[in-house]
């Protein structure tokens, strides 16, 4: 597999994504995978899919992308759906709806598969650290390593917006002084954390490359300050501005 960077849970976060393109750009990397939610919470959906439709060699739906287009589905908190309206107004307006149309759940290269949310579930459900939804202790996380992961060995997934590795020895975070690892077989969860609004209290974008073995974890700085403001100016609410700047 050649190296492939594996970006996530961009949401309308301009700054954020042009910073994590011109790092992959640097890094010499020409194909990049998206997990999904390009869109949503943040205030440039339409420049952000764009740019997406243009860079991605795969594009997969997230959980905002699949509750524009079936809002009966879905039951979202108002911050969120307040945002997606806005983004819908903002879609509809530059003719890109379609652009989210049909839009696969899942993608495979090898023994590795992509997805946005859980292999159970692969558009809502969030694979945790702690007890919160989704997998909420480390017995479910090596329960689903053991009975789902029975073709493939890694799945990547964002949804979480935190960076992490769940195996069936315990969670793997990285940190500015370890930020790769190799995988020798064992079956793992490589959560990539998130390009726009990140949720591990650092507000750096976040994305991840693979080799087929190595994953490494990258941190890069935005002027998050200026998406901020924007989300502010579009009578977006001021939770999804201060929260960019706190990083969660």
């Amino acid at each position: 597999m050649s190296e492939l960077a594996i970006v996530s849970d961009i949401h309308g976060n301009l700054e954020g994504l042009q910073a994590v393109l011109e790092e992959i750009d640097r890094l010499g990397l020409t194909r990049i995978i998206s997990l999904g939610d390009t869109i949503g919470y943040g205030p440039d959906p339409v420049e952000c899919l764009k740019l997406a439709m243009a860079r991605f060699e795969v594009r997969l739906m997230g959980n905002h992308e699949f509750f524009l287009l079936h809002r009966d589905l879905f039951i979202m908190n108002p911050v969120a759906v307040h945002a997606l309206d806005w983004t819908q107004r903002q879609l509809e307006a530059a003719k890109l709806m379609e652009a989210i149309n049909d839009l696969p759940i899942a993608h495979r290269q090898d023994d590795v598969v992509f997805v946005h949310g859980s292999v159970r579930e692969p558009l809502t459900e969030y694979v945790t650290e702690c007890d919160q939804k989704g997998y909420s202790r480390f017995d479910e996380i090596q329960e689903s390593l053991e009975k789902d992961f029975t073709s493939f060995r890694i799945c990547f997934v964002g949804h979480n917006h935190r960076p992490f590795l769940a195996t069936g020895e315990g969670f793997i975070h990285p940190h500015d002084d370890v930020m790769e690892f190799v995988l020798t077989g064992e079956k793992a969860y490589a959560c990539v954390g998130s390009v726009g609004q990140p949720r591990d209290g650092d507000p750096r974008a976040c994305f991840a490359t693979f080799d087929g073995a190595r994953i490494r974890y990258h941190r890069v700085p935005y002027p998050a300050a200026v998406t901020a403001k924007k989300i502010r100016e579009r009578g977006l609410p001021d939770y999804l501005a201060d929260r960019l700047l706190r990083g969660g």
